[in-house]
């Protein structure tokens, strides 16, 4: 019964796993596709960021984690999608270093209780 508690436990972490890989995978196309579009318009200093917010529309419009909304008593409405963007880069004890993917939500998502 452990063990398929267990392997239960190991596949389900790899769902998430490869979830997360996927969303890394498209964010990378994305922001591949607009820093190409940028430096064409001569626009090289600018920031991934900056950039998927300007895509997203969402450069005026104040954004949040989950857990940041929701310790701000606020809760996500039904059917809302997070925004991606890059979090702050990260090394690891290895010596890896990797920018986490972030999941926002914009304040029009989100009803404050």
């Amino acid at each position: 019964m452990a063990n398929a508690t267990m392997n239960k436990n190991s596949e389900s972490t790899q769902v998430k796993n490869n979830r997360m890989h996927d969303y890394r995978e498209h964010l990378k196309i994305i922001t591949n596709g607009l820093m190409e579009m940028a430096q064409a318009a001569g626009r090289e200093k600018i920031k991934a960021n900056q950039l998927l917010k300007e895509c997203y529309n969402l450069m005026d419009v104040e954004l949040d984690t989950f857990d940041g909304w929701k310790s701000r008593g606020g809760r996500i409405r039904k059917g809302q999608h997070a925004y991606l963007f890059w979090g702050k880069p990260i090394t690891t004890e290895a010596g890896y270093r990797f920018c986490p993917v972030n999941f926002l939500y914009a304040r029009e998502q989100v009803a404050i209780d």
